[in-house]
């Protein structure tokens, strides 16, 4: 398997697997603490492939783009560090041999608002590398290029509706100190919702990337 392979392989993966740690109580504890180790390894791979863009963190010149860019990346590996962190000191099934009394209340709520950060922090993040994609759909014409237009902004529509629905805000900025996890739904609905908040946080990515880079060569 050559590198691109094993890139796409990593990037996949850790696409499919985020809205699954977003579904948590519905998937059971211990896979839940299975899935998030998978997340970090495949997370840590995805450090290692792109080690070149970390060392030329303090070189060059910094536009608006960069900038953002920058900042967005860090913010999710300071989120990407901590979250496992903070779960592993709460682990009931696999880390439990990891001990520090009296923490565990702490870090569930630590963990909570990291995960829930760290889910819109790399949805925008995979946006903000969609402007080849979005490059080829301007170039497009017809019924495909408003299909695809209509589609995805349906998407980010219903994306927009179910993140008030399923009070991310809350989440986010610990306004309640519990998930609420409804039993009888479907976990297929749960997941669609997930992966249409990331459509959603996603396309904001793009959007933005895509403005600072014509203000860019605007000002050229």
């Amino acid at each position: 398997m050559n590198k691109k392979k094993i890139r796409l392989f990593v990037d996949i993966g850790m696409v499919v697997l985020l809205p699954l740690l977003m579904a948590y109580s519905l998937i059971g504890e211990q896979f839940h603490e299975i899935v998030g180790t998978v997340m970090f390894l495949l997370f840590i791979l995805h450090l290692i492939q792109n080690r070149r863009w970390i060392a030329a963190i303090p070189k060059g010149r910094y536009n608006a783009r960069r900038t953002f860019q920058t900042i967005l990346d860090l913010l999710l590996l300071v989120f990407m560090v901590l979250q496992p962190v903070s779960g592993i000191l709460m682990s009931k099934h696999l880390y439990t041999f990891i001990r520090v009394p009296g923490v565990s209340s702490l870090m569930r709520q630590i963990h909570m608002a990291l995960a829930h950060w760290g889910f819109v922090l790399m949805s925008v993040h995979a946006g903000t590398h969609l402007q080849p994609v979005f490059r080829k759909l301007r170039k497009k014409t017809g019924a495909v290029k408003i299909g695809t237009v209509v589609i995805s902004a349906s998407v980010c529509l219903y994306g927009a509706y179910a993140f008030v629905k399923r009070q991310l805000i809350s989440y986010l900025f610990l306004r309640t100190m519990f998930v609420f996890f409804d039993f009888s739904e479907s976990r297929a609905l749960f997941l669609l919702d997930y992966l249409a908040m990331m459509i959603l946080f996603a396309g904001l990515g793009l959007l933005v990337t895509w403005g600072l880079t014509n203000r860019a060569e605007r000002f050229a």
